[in-house]
């Protein structure tokens, strides 16, 4: 039996088991097993509070009643506001009217008639949800009836509907959603979008989290004009240091659309794996060595672009290449040596067969790190490869690099000047085996051997000098000559060291596996400058020059120059430009240019290229632009474009406005965007679209974005 104590004539204390009920209020009375506070009554049990004109408890019942302007809270975060609120404290029920409820960590509140709950279920008669003002809000969700797991923080709505302003716009038979930020197994939210040739869009992901070690989410779409597919996405996290990721997905196109468009596949299919893991030795072998391991996988494969442009409505996220490069990397450093292990592979979507491409599976690379002798005025340091050049189709390689620089360095006239010379001894060997194409020979592949031994004569120094105007101004001025020393080739490298140029004049076999440049002495001059004030820098500068001497004579390198400037606190200036001598002309230049204040920011950039490739200039050009303006604290807009100078072609625009408030955002962006396809006719070619896309933002539940495609070209 409970024991009521009266501690004073305001405040009352009862034990309920182990649990403590405590009554405060300025008027207190007590008849029999009841106890009635008025005056401000306040209950606390447990983790909560409760409030009202009137409190009623009976010790026999465990019963707390509550009359007038009841107030809730709980966990310091849930406010729950009635009339009427009846509590069983042993058998855990409760029931509220009308009842209303707030969550202060999200602002999303709930309204209904009444409430009736059992330990963690709620169930709730038709009412109201909303992340808006309670007293006018933006938009809300009407239901019939609902329900509530607090325990699994999860709400079920039955038969809701949209209703933004007094307008009701969207209707389900049922709509759940979470009150916190737990992973659990359920439907996202829907995307839906209509094209003219790929009729209505709608893709509905699954979520599944059965652990919190990994998750899967399926990504069924429909096209109703093109066909159907399944992209799958695989997350998980097996060790403390690692994490990855497995995508894979397949879509078919009805035969007429394949047909209409020329499309080289009615399939497209392929897969993406992301791995990464910082101690794969440790946690995988229980290994004690002291050093670092890590591992890096990031591969792809695919039959065509396609694969990449259907995984979402809005094919302008989508980043398409005709290559695709996979690689897995591989390594252990410990305090004097490093290994590695790196695995490239080549994908390209314009080519039928990809069985000519050479692949680097793998190469090995061990690396001496720098060793200093006689107080640090001797530094040498050792790299040794090994490279498996495979192809299922032609000659393969094997190729080993191995080089060791020496180095003695000084500092003279008082540390004011850096001095150093480098002796470089490297050599390579080659040797070849699998079979042959059309028009190779075995004669042409013959085991190669090659020897050098440069030597490097650095001088630089770097001044600083401040001002008394709080600027200080750095100068790093710096030269380095090369002179090619002694060379020796046999095999290979001997028979083609006249034919073959890795600079591209001749690329084909049996050139492929040729990778000397020839010698030559070279100067290299650099000037560097920086600018602080107040400590922070505003102008760097970087100026270079190089020099080349052979047989043929000496010829100027490209000059060089890369700037950074903060011209005001919001205003900045980046270029970069390259001229070449021999040419007389700008070989390639960058520039931007920004403005951000808080309110408005925009860029502008143009980028420039006129360069060789097997001596046939190359010509680029390219426009981009981005503006974003916040109006006041509801509007911003935005838009952004790309433009292609050299082909007179847009390849991307985009505008749009979002209109945005603590409970609602609502935006509308028109996109351009030219993206690549592959067809049977040109193997690749491109395709422009444009749409109109509409996001809803009900905030926090979530939302949704629909987007209309106008063209198809």
């Amino acid at each position: 039996m409970h024991k009521l104590y009266w501690i004073s004539l305001i405040a009352s204390t009862v034990l309920l088991g182990d649990e403590r009920v405590e009554l405060f209020g300025t008027n207190m009375d007590s008849n029999g097993s009841i106890a009635t506070s008025t005056g401000n009554p306040v209950a606390i049990y447990q983790d909560q509070i409760l409030s009202a004109d009137k409190l009623v408890y009976d010790r026999n019942t465990s019963i707390i009643e509550a009359t007038g302007k009841v107030n809730i809270f709980k966990d310091g975060q849930q406010h729950a506001i009635s009339e009427y609120s009846r509590m069983n404290l042993v058998d855990d029920t409760r029931y509220s009217a009308p009842y209303f409820s707030i969550d202060h960590s999200t602002g999303l509140w709930l309204s209904t008639s009444e409430a009736q709950a059992c330990r963690n279920l709620i169930d709730l008669s038709s009412g109201s949800v909303s992340g808006c003002d309670s007293s006018d809000p933006l938009w809300k969700i009407h239901f019939t009836s609902a329900d509530y797991d607090t325990e699994n923080m999860w709400v079920n709505l039955y038969n809701p509907y949209l209703e933004i302003g007094d307008i009701p716009v969207f209707y389900l038979p049922y709509f759940g959603y979470p009150t916190d930020h737990t992973r659990r197994s359920g439907l996202l939210i829907p995307a839906f979008g209509w094209s003219g040739s790929e009729g209505f869009y709608y893709q509905q992901p699954i979520y599944l989290a059965p652990q919190n070690w990994w998750d899967l989410e399926f990504r069924p779409q429909i096209r109703t004009a093109r066909g159907s597919g399944l992209y799958t996405d695989f997350r998980f996290v097996d060790t403390p240091s690692s994490k990855g990721s497995i995508r894979m997905g397949y879509f078919k196109e009805q035969a007429q659309y394949a047909v209409e468009h020329d499309l080289a596949h009615i399939k497209h299919y392929g897969y993406d794996v992301n791995y990464r893991h910082s101690a794969p030795l440790r946690e995988w072998f229980d290994s004690d060595l002291e050093g670092e391991s890590g591992l890096y996988i990031d591969g792809s494969w695919m039959n065509d672009v396609d694969y990449l442009n259907l995984q979402e409505s809005d094919e302008t996220k989508n980043v398409t290449a005709n290559q695709v490069f996979s690689r897995i990397n591989g390594y252990y450093s410990g305090e004097e040596n490093y290994f590695g292990a790196y695995f490239k592979h080549y994908q390209y979507l314009n080519s039928a067969n990809n069985g000519a491409t050479i692949q680097t599976l793998p190469t090995l690379h061990y690396h001496r790190y720098l060793e200093s002798f006689f107080d640090d005025y001797l530094l040498v340091s050792a790299d040794a490869t090994a490279t498996n050049y495979y192809r299922p189709n032609g000659k393969r390689a094997v190729e080993g690099n191995f080089n060791i620089p020496a180095t003695l360095q000084t500092s003279i006239f008082d540390d004011y000047i850096d001095l150093s010379y480098t002796a470089n001894a490297s050599a390579k060997v080659i040797g070849f085996y699998g079979n042959e194409r059309d028009g190779e020979s075995g004669s042409m592949y013959q085991q190669g051997k090659y020897a050098q031994l440069d030597h490097t004569i650095n001088i630089g120094s770097i001044l600083v000098k401040a001002y008394d105007n709080n600027l200080t101004h750095v100068i790093n001025p710096f030269a380095s000559y090369t002179a090619a020393g002694s060379r020796n080739y046999s095999g290979y490298y001997e028979t083609y060291r006249d034919s073959c140029d890795i600079t591209g004049t001749y690329a084909g076999y049996p050139c492929e596996f040729y990778t000397l440049a020839a010698p030559s002495d070279t100067l290299s001059l650099g000037l560097n400058n920086y600018l602080f004030k107040n400590g922070t820098q505003f102008l760097a500068d970087r100026l270079s020059q190089n020099f080349r001497y052979d047989d043929q004579g000496s010829y100027y390198g490209e000059l060089q120059n890369e700037l950074e400037l903060e011209i005001t606190r919001t205003i900045s200036y980046y270029n970069q430009t390259a001229f070449n001598h021999d040419r007389n002309r700008v070989t390639k230049e960058q520039n931007s240019i920004s403005y951000n204040d808080g309110v408005f920011s925009a860029g502008v950039g143009h980028y420039y290229t006129d360069q060789l490739r097997n001596n046939v200039p190359v010509y680029a050009s390219f426009w981009t632009a981005n503006a974003l303006y916040h109006y006041n604290r509801n509007y911003q807009f935005f838009g952004n474009m790309a433009y292609d100078y050299r082909e007179a072609l847009l390849k991307r625009s985009e505008l749009g406005v979002l209109y945005s408030q603590r409970c609602f955002d609502l935006g509308i962006r028109y996109i351009q965007n030219r993206r690549p396809i592959l067809t049977n006719t040109n193997g690749s070619d491109s395709v422009n679209d444009s749409y109109i896309f509409l996001t809803i933002m009900l905030k926090p539940i979530g939302g949704s974005e629909f987007n209309y495609k106008l063209t198809d070209n």
